[in-house]
């Protein structure tokens, strides 16, 4: 449901307005700084870590969360080992038989079938 002031809007002409050639680009560069600037901000966690962390304290890091999975803690085995590239693979296996109900109909029973008889 429509806010009084989205009624308004459409009763003063304003959401219906054209905007000019120069005040679309205006806002059109507006919305592309503000664009440059949600990405510089939104750096991926990995880059953020290449900025900021040392060798040495990730060496840290991984041998306190080795400590940890030692200690039984599951979590931090399961971390640990996929931090180090030891992650296993998912297979999924299917097996069976595949079996096609129309094998042997013609085109024009597949036709029929599919409401396509015309």
């Amino acid at each position: 449901m429509p806010t009084k002031k989205q009624l308004d809007n459409l009763k003063n002409g304003r959401a219906t307005r054209f905007r000019s050639g120069e005040e679309a680009a205006r806002n059109g560069k507006k919305g592309g700084q503000a664009s440059g600037e949600a990405r510089r901000r939104l750096k991926s966690f990995r880059e953020l870590d290449a900025d900021f962390t040392t060798d040495d304290e990730r060496k840290e890091m991984l041998d306190a969360l080795k400590l940890k999975a030692k200690r039984g803690n599951i979590k931090a085995f399961e971390i640990y080992r996929d931090t180090v590239g030891l992650k296993p693979k998912e297979n999924v296996e299917i097996s069976g038989e595949l079996s096609n109900p129309f094998v042997g109909l013609t085109d024009a029973e597949l036709k029929k079938l599919a409401g396509m008889d015309g």
